[in-house]
């Protein structure tokens, strides 16, 4: 009898277990996904990892609704990974899924609208990102209890609008959502956005207050993305030296914990633009420098990403072919070895050494003539090289001098190009196409600057920067590299290659100099070029796009279309034109 109760105990032992164990399968992928929206210090890559799981997991479920929110969240982490074509295609599935009417209760509709909303302002989509955010708002209920997801559409509807009057409106009406939620996170999101746009209005007093408010926010919430951006704004804004100063290096420490190159590459150029005025020339020529070290590591991710895979199966295919090339010479060798014949002069011993003498003398004189012309040669090759690499007085001043001194020139314009969807193009071509067809349209490029009088400073990855006006001042600068753009234009539609273009140009002071000891290369810098490629990311395939400055210098030779107030990433609202073509 105490054996079947004993047996009975240890049968309910084991269901009651189960069902913990079952239950605790069943919540565990929640727990990560609740884990992965709180937690703001996960690196992109793991979050990216963690949610393909739990993809696999909730579609093993069949739990459609669980499907979605974890979608949604992957979608925003390839949004700011670049990979805004993946994104939108993982929305649409969500949006084709949702079907459920449980999913409702859980806010899915309008996350589902905020991301759309998000995607589409990271491509400059305003209209668009406007339409879905007002979307998510509409399809808000009060019985929903993420009122973040509210507050988020309300700023990001903000972001998109037009108008002064509408960014202001929406963007404070987010503020005051997070607020009665007490959401520090996007309190200090919505109160920075309100800054920057009474900054961009020319109302400093006002963007100043609520820079400080959002500063305050982020402090608490210890919201590292944000703060040292705050204090870059900060310092822009004040007007008193002490305080320039300790903003400057408020920005510097916090971009440092972050890890967030870009702001800290910010700190360093504002560092050395406010060590300038003032005087301290020294200081700020150390902080430029810095901020040049960092630019290297600035690069676009995915098209690294993409030129190392690139390189890595061109040298692939490198070593097969050289691997094919030794062993056919060694088979030539063999069937030459096989062929040659021993030949005997038949001559006395004498009359040998005296032969061999002369021969000798007759070989070191012919030696030491083809040593002086390959001298020469190599000679010649270092000056031609070293001209591929600098301008030609650079070159000179530094063959002279051995160093070269940066110069600032006042008035140039800038030309950024770069190719449409580089990366997801060159996924479906082998490296050797690849590197073939960049080769052509920058061999190309390159005519075209050299036919302008334009100097070209470099390629990076898939982009061509070039400049006119230095380092000879030139009056018609603006003139020549749109002429030089249209020529690119151009080239690109009668190519009819693999790739479209983009064009951007800036008119403005730069300062160009020797960057490196080691592989050192010609460069130039400043906030004219950081404009020029403004230009370019906010053009079109095939356009060529350019400044307010650049227009006025050419507005009465080409003829070119306003296309309004534009928003630029750093830069706020910006008149931008497209060059249509040459005046008659």
């Amino acid at each position: 009898m105490r054996c079947k109760q004993y047996l009975s105990w240890f049968i309910g032992f084991l269901l009651i277990s189960f069902k913990l164990c079952a239950q605790h399968n069943l919540t565990w992928e929640d727990s990560i996904l609740t884990h992965l929206e709180i937690d703001r210090n996960i690196s992109l890559s793991v979050k990216n990892l963690k949610t393909d799981t739990l993809l696999d997991i909730y579609h093993a479920k069949q739990n459609s609704c669980k499907w979605i929110e974890t979608a949604i969240l992957k979608s925003r982490y390839l949004s700011l990974l670049g990979k805004n074509k993946d994104a939108i295609l993982l929305v649409n599935d969500c949006q084709n899924l949702f079907t459920n009417k449980s999913c409702l209760a859980l806010s899915l509709l309008p996350k589902l609208y905020l991301e759309f909303s998000f995607i589409y302002y990271s491509q400059n989509e305003y209209k668009k990102a406007n339409l879905y955010a007002q979307k998510g708002i509409e399809a808000w209920q009060p019985t929903f209890k993420n009122k973040r997801v509210l507050a988020e559409l309300f700023c990001s509807k903000g972001d998109a609008c037009e108008n002064l009057k509408d960014q202001i409106l929406y963007t404070k009406k987010g503020y005051e959502i997070a607020l009665e939620d007490n959401d520090l996170e996007i309190q200090a999101k919505a109160l920075n956005n309100l800054g920057c746009i009474y900054a961009n209005a020319g109302e400093n007093k006002k963007a100043i207050i609520h820079f400080k408010g959002s500063l305050a926010a982020a402090l608490k919430n210890n919201s590292l993305q944000l703060i040292s951006a705050l204090y870059n704004n900060l310092a822009g804004l004040s007007s008193s030296s002490e305080e320039v100063e300790l903003y400057l290096d408020s920005a510097k420490y916090y971009a440092v914990i972050k890890g967030d190159l870009e702001d800290l590459q910010t700190a360093y150029q504002n560092s050395a633009l406010f060590n300038a005025s003032i005087g301290r020339y020294k200081k700020g020529y150390d902080d430029l420098f810095e901020s040049l070290i960092l630019k290297d590591s600035l690069y676009n991710l995915n098209k690294i990403k993409a030129f190392a895979e690139m390189e890595q199966k061109y040298e692939a295919e490198k070593k097969i072919a050289e691997i094919n090339l030794l062993q056919k010479e060694s088979e030539l060798a063999k069937v030459k070895a096989s062929r040659s014949l021993g030949i005997n002069f038949g001559l006395g011993g004498a009359l040998l050494g005296i032969l061999s003498v002369a021969i000798t003398f007759y070989f070191q004189n012919k030696k030491k003539e083809k040593l002086n012309i390959a001298l020469k040669g190599e000679k010649q090759k270092s000056d031609d090289l070293l001209l591929n690499i600098l301008p030609a007085e650079v070159a000179e001043e530094l063959k002279l001098s051995g160093q070269s001194t940066a110069r600032q020139y006042n008035n140039v314009s800038v030309l950024f190009t770069d190719f449409v969807n580089f990366t997801g193009i060159s996924e479906q071509m082998s490296p050797s196409d690849l590197v073939q067809e960049i080769h052509q349209n920058f061999k190309t490029f390159d005519a075209i600057m050299e036919k302008h009088g334009i100097e070209k400073i470099k390629t990076i990855g898939d982009a061509y920067l070039a400049v006119c006006g230095l380092p000879n001042e030139v009056a018609d600068h603006a003139k020549r590299i749109i002429e030089a753009a249209l020529d690119i234009q151009e080239f690109m539609e009668i190519n009819n290659g693999k790739f479209q273009i983009r064009i951007g140009i800036n008119t403005g002071p730069v300062v160009a100099g020797i960057v490196g000891v080691k592989k050192f290369a010609y460069d130039i810098w400043g906030d004219t070029v950081n404009m020029a490629s403004r230009m370019e990311s906010n053009s079109e395939a095939g356009k060529i796009n350019i400044s307010q400055a650049t227009y006025e210098l050419v507005k009465d030779a080409f003829k070119c279309s306003a296309r309004g107030k534009i928003h630029a990433k750093g830069k706020g609202e910006i008149e931008m034109y497209f060059v249509e073509g040459r005046l008659a």
